[in-house]
């Protein structure tokens, strides 16, 4: 029988996942138990067994007698199981309080008392192991194994659970430190922020306070040409006060003009009336001297065909004489001469003078005949050596003309040979076309450099001409100052004069009261007083009523003087401001056509080349022809130019018609109420067409309006940058325009571009976003050396739309690898560095 009075039983673990080398072990080690319990069982006697499993260096079994007598030898009591030596690793956490990692299990039976010596043989046989001894040593062996693999394998599952612990402790130790980064990232990027809004802050201050000194420098100015025109309204008003005195003046001049209106109208009716009857007298003697040359005429013609009927009936008797004549002298032949004379001789040679005398009269009519029939030859060969004539002319103009054209093209040619010689980098034909590309562009910023120069030389002749209207106008003024300074005097003066006839009249009528009062007592020349009296009263009366009337008179004329002097501002005032319309639809004008001049240099010219070659050969085609088209033609341009110049007659004949009612209200007083109705009209009639023009007006500014606003969206999409424009004047007067360029990929309000624009020259001007070092630099390379203002727009434009997109790319693959590293936490120091670097950073705009 076996005692197994202690159980020792060690475990080293070092390793997690380790039950199948642990179960193999306790194979080997169950095998050799086995073994070496069977080798010592046979001795009979009890044992101690002790067994010491490390699974780090070996497997140790002890077994040892209770009696130091029979105690086995070290070599024979031990048996040692060596396992391969696994690799060593650091501990990850810190030790615990089971430094060496094992766990015990240890087991141990009472020892038994030792029994006297008579008893050992006694003992000793009850202790003889048998099979069911065995077997049960075995099944307790056994339940303890299990219950120490179920307990192994219970720690194993702790161990597990601890592990996964340990894990989302690092994950969650790793977000926190991610989290702790992404805060110090936005804690530096708010810091940012707020430094850059204290500067734009400070920035914005300094702006207004700069703002506010022009505000008062500004106001210190207004006030300074406020105290100027309330100058001038006071010299305006006393010009005023001056005018209307002479406008009393004029009154009457106009009476005497009407009146000589009339005169020269009665002298021009009755010139009238004599020239129609002179037209009419005249008419009757052509028509009479028309009539007698209708009469001649059928009379030459009557004339001329009697004359061809005689010349037939004379051609007849001289065909008859001719045939007589034969006969007779036939006859003549026949007859024998006779020597006696007789009658029929002196009838035959009377016969022989008729012929003759015919005969002579035949070769005259002949002769006349002839050269009748040769001045008829002679006119057909004259008309026909003019047309000759008139070919061989037409033919040398034409062979001189072929010989210029001839001359011409050589010309040409040789001019072509020598162009193409002079201009640089010109090697063949083919170079020419793209060169003259080059100088037509050269050509068209020449025109529009010289618009512009013509738009500002009108400019300043509208200037010179306000000048020198103001001029004229102070000229007249100053003028009609002196004069009414002159007429002031006068009415001073015959204002004395009447205060003196006063005086005198007053003293005089004193006089004769005291002298009536003396003459009170007298009795007899009481009736002579009171006719006196009568008549003194009956003067003052009629003298009170003139100076009412006349008091009545100048207030009314004062009156009408003052409603007529309001419409004279106020049409001058309307005249002005048309005359401001007018310039400023010039200025329009001007810069429509430099607009104009820009948008023909954009269109492409090899549609000009291939249009100008087509032409050339003669050859044309609707299909493969370009016609180009002005925008605004030769004829909008003269009828822009004609509407401009009847507006400007327009306005010049409102101010003549203006002076001449000035001059008509100064001359004639009576006329005042047909001048104020003929006023009334023509102001109704102005009305009408101002309200006309400023409907046309506010059209115009509709359709412009809408087009420019097409065209600035039209800009934005295509060359991707908003421009506002801003036009005003520097101190001395010039005027500037400057543009204002943000692209539509800026990140930012601040990222702008500014430009002058000053007479054909476009310079960039210095702010916050051109000062950044990259934009500086492009600033310096294309602008500076290249002189390219397109080019650095365009390398801009690219440049910003590159950023944002790439960015924006960017940030999402920033993003995806994010989550990525999140959802698996790193372990190594590399990995780390790795999640850092791909971690959202805050200063990205999402």
């Amino acid at each position: 029988m076996l005692h197994i009075q202690s159980v020792h039983i060690i475990f080293y673990i070092r390793k997690k996942n380790s039950t199948e080398r642990i179960a193999n072990r306790w194979a080997k080690i169950w095998a050799r138990l086995l073994h070496t319990s069977i080798r010592y069982l046979r001795q009979k006697k009890p044992w101690r067994l002790s067994f010491q499993i490390n699974l780090q260096n070996s497997t140790r079994f002890h077994l040892q007698s209770p009696s130091q007598s029979t105690q086995l030898s070290q070599s024979e009591s031990r048996m040692i199981v060596r396992t391969p030596l696994q690799k060593k690793r650091k501990p990850e956490d810190t030790e615990s309080p089971n430094s060496d990692g094992r766990f015990i299990i240890f087991e141990d039976l009472p020892e038994p008392e030792p029994e006297p010596p008579s008893h050992l043989h006694s003992s000793d046989d009850q202790m003889l192991c048998t099979y069911q001894c065995r077997q049960l040593v075995k099944a307790d062996f056994l339940d303890a194994l299990s219950s120490a693999e179920k307990q192994s394998q219970d720690y194993q599952s702790k161990l597990q659970t601890m592990d996964g612990d340990l894990r989302k402790a690092e994950a969650e130790r790793m977000k926190f430190r991610d989290q702790l980064l992404y805060a110090e990232q936005e804690l530096a990027a708010a810091k940012g922020r707020e430094q850059a809004l204290q500067d734009q802050l400070l920035k914005e201050v300094d702006e207004s306070q700069e703002r506010l000194k022009k505000q008062i420098h500004i106001h210190s100015e207004l006030e300074v040409k406020f105290r100027k025109e309330m100058d001038l309204r006071k010299n305006a008003e006393s010009l005023l006060s001056t005018a209307e005195q002479k406008a009393s003046l004029l009154e009457g001049k106009l009476s005497h003009v009407s009146e000589s209106i009339e005169r020269e109208k009665n002298r021009l009716q009755k010139e009238l009336t004599q020239l129609k009857q002179e037209s009419k007298f005249s008419m009757s003697r052509i028509s009479a001297d028309l009539e007698r040359m209708e009469c001649k005429a059928s009379n030459s013609e009557k004339e001329a065909e009697l004359l061809k009927e005689q010349l037939d009936t004379l051609q007849t008797k001289f065909n008859e004489c001719l045939h007589e004549k034969n006969e007779i002298e036939k006859k003549l032949s026949t007859l024998t001469f006779q020597e006696f004379p007789s009658d029929d001789n002196i009838l035959v040679k009377h016969l022989r003078e008729e012929l003759r005398n015919y005969e002579s009269e035949v070769r005259e009519a002949r002769k006349w005949k002839a050269s009748h029939e040769d001045i008829e030859l002679l006119r057909e060969k004259l008309l026909e050596e003019k047309g000759r004539r008139e070919r061989a002319e037409s033919e040398v103009l034409k062979l001189s003309e072929a010989q210029i054209n001839g001359k011409k093209l050589e010309d040409e040619l040789s001019s072509w040979k020598s162009v193409m010689e002079e201009i640089p980098g010109v090697t063949s034909a083919a170079d020419i076309p793209l060169k003259f590309e080059a100088l037509q562009k050269e050509v068209l910023e020449g025109m529009m450099k010289v618009g512009e120069v013509t738009a500002r030389l009108k400019q300043v002749e509208v200037a010179l001409d306000v000048a020198e209207n103001a001029r004229q106008n102070v000229e007249t003024e100053s003028a009609l100052t002196n004069e009414k300074m002159e007429l002031l005097k006068l009415e001073i003066k015959r204002t004395e004069l009447l205060l003196s006839s006063a005086t005198e009249e007053r003293d005089r009528l004193k006089i004769i009261v005291d002298q009536l009062k003396q003459q009170k007592n007298v009795e007899a020349g009481t009736s002579v007083s009171d006719g006196s009296v009568k008549e003194l009263e009956a003067s003052l009366f009629m003298k009170e009523d003139l100076i009412k009337k006349l008091e009545s008179s100048i207030i009314e004329q004062k009156e009408l003087n003052a409603r007529q002097h309001n419409e004279i501002k106020l049409l001058n005032e309307r005249l002005s401001s048309e005359s401001r319309r007018i310039k400023s639809l010039e200025r329009e004008d001007d810069r429509l056509r430099s607009e104009i001049a820009i948008l023909e240099s954009k269109v492409p010219f090899s549609n000009i080349e291939c249009f100008y070659v087509l032409l050339g050969h003669g050859d044309f085609s609707s299909a493969s022809t370009k016609v180009l088209r002005m925008v605004n033609s030769l004829a909008v341009d003269s009828e822009a130019k004609q509407t401009i110049e009847a507006l400007q007659n327009e306005l010049q004949k409102t101010k003549d018609k203006l002076q001449a009612i000035e001059e008509l209200k100064k001359q004639s007083g009576d006329s005042g109420t047909l001048v104020d109705s003929y006023i009334s009209g023509k102001v109704v009639q102005l009305k009408e067409q101002i309200a006309t023009l400023e409907k046309r007006e506010e059209r115009y500014k509709a359709v412009f309006a809408d087009r420019i606003s097409v065209f600035r969206r039209a800009c934005c999409e295509l060359f991707g940058y908003k421009i506002v424009m801003d036009d005003h004047q520097r101190s001395d007067g010039i005027p500037v325009t400057q543009f204002t360029l943000q692209s539509i990929y800026a990140q930012s309000d601040d990222e702008k571009l500014q430009f002058e624009y000053e007479s054909g020259n476009t310079k960039i001007l210095g702010n916050n976003y051109t000062q950044q070092r990259e934009i500086s630099h492009q600033v310096e390379i294309f602008i500076q050396k290249l002189n390219s203002i397109p080019a650095f727009t365009a390398n801009l434009t690219v440049e910003s739309f590159n950023k944002r997109t790439l960015s924006r790319e960017i940030a999402c693959e920033r993003f995806e690898c994010a989550k990525v590293t999140r959802s698996v936490p790193p372990y190594s120091l590399q990995d780390r560095k790795i999640q850092q670097s791909f971690s959202p950073n805050p200063s990205v705009s999402w």
